[in-house]
């Protein structure tokens, strides 16, 4: 047992806390309740609420820094290795590091991939609740209407008020949902360098190590408030990105500015718009759609552009493992997923007698 401890078997001290985080995961995830009772709603409060106050007093991002840190640490650690011939060492240190960040993310946000999915907490799971292809078309037409009577042209954010605005809607939505609103500063950020959103494809990201939302700068601004509410559904514990996607819809659409309403609806219809791919009359279902919405569709698809590459598809392969690793079924097709959620959600609206 004391060999363990020697230098050279260093490397087995953080493999078998890796083991040992993993087992223990894999288990505390077969237990939602568990996770939503005992972690979300109460050691999660406490944790978002300590690390937005501390993060978010800072405007630059603390996230990005710690990953500049992070590669620095790396580069430095196969200098060391390659100076001193000491690569034991410098594999036991990378393993540590491995370790302490993956115990951290898990226990600051990522255990909240295991809650009790949305549709089962807001009992939307019925049978008679349970979509088909013509609910899916009746929900396609309705959210072509509803968004081609939303548009309107928008002007440049400004940020603070639009943040506000957000946070605002957001109380409605958990009071009419039943579900809480977690505390926290919400403050979003920008990258110092924003490449790393352009060339990943990447509209906005929460920063689970220290519980930032980020955005990207170069969202145009049909897009801005939907992604904003989406991060800060991540912030509030959704980490699943359908449910994410859902909760950013609602939020814009309580708004009382209707260019934040116009920004969900024009979300929400590339979602349903993307889900009817199959439909055999969809070049005449498009012609229905406004063409000041279709030219803004154009424009968020001229942005994507610019950028896509080897690089992007590797972000989107790498993301796509890093779902299904937290049992997000389906991987990044769960981002459409949000259709599903919308078209129950609907039904159940008009179960209890609403539109």
């Amino acid at each position: 047992m004391k060999r363990l401890f020697h230098a050279k078997e260093w490397p087995l001290l953080p493999l078998f806390l890796l083991a040992l985080v993993i087992l223990f995961l894999f288990w505390i995830s077969l237990q939602p309740d568990f996770i939503e009772e005992k972690y979300t709603h109460f050691f999660y409060v406490f944790i978002t609420r300590g690390l937005t106050g501390l993060t978010g007093r800072f405007a630059f991002s603390l996230s990005e820094i710690a990953l500049y840190v992070s590669i620095l640490g790396v580069i430095l650690l196969l200098g060391f290795a390659v100076w001193r011939q000491e690569w034991q060492l410098s594999l036991a240190a990378a393993l540590w590091w491995a370790a302490v960040t993956v115990i951290w993310f898990y226990l600051v946000w990522g255990c909240n991939y295991f809650r009790l999915p949305l549709v089962k907490q807001l009992q939307l799971d019925a049978e008679n609740l349970t979509p088909d292809s013509l609910a899916l078309r009746e929900n396609l037409l309705w959210s072509i209407t509803m968004t081609n009577a939303a548009w309107r042209e928008i002007p440049a954010w400004d940020l603070k008020s639009l943040n506000e605005e957000i946070e605002k809607s957001y109380r409605p939505v958990c009071a009419t949902l039943q579900i809480a609103l977690m505390p926290g500063q919400r403050r979003p950020k920008f990258l110092l360098f924003p490449g790393w959103f352009n060339y990943t494809l990447t509209s906005g990201m929460f920063g689970p190590f220290f519980h930032e939302i980020h955005l990207n700068s170069e969202l145009l601004p049909v897009e801005l408030p939907f992604v904003l509410a989406h991060e800060k559904a991540h912030q509030m514990g959704f980490a699943r990105e359908a449910e994410a996607n859902f909760l950013a819809a609602l939020a814009c659409w309580m708004s009382a500015d209707s260019a934040v309403q116009y920004s969900g609806s024009f979300a929400v219809l590339g979602h349903f718009w993307s889900q009817a791919a199959g439909f055999s009359d969809r070049d005449t279902l498009r012609e229905s759609i406004r063409p000041e919405v279709l030219a803004d569709f154009a424009a968020v698809r001229q942005r994507y552009q610019k950028y896509r590459g080897a690089v992007s598809d590797f972000s989107h392969k790498s993301y796509d493992v890093y779902l299904r690793v937290n049992r997000v079924e389906g991987g990044t097709k769960n981002y459409n997923e949000v259709t599903d959620l919308i078209m129950r959600w609907r039904a159940w609206k008009t179960s209890k007698g609403g539109q």
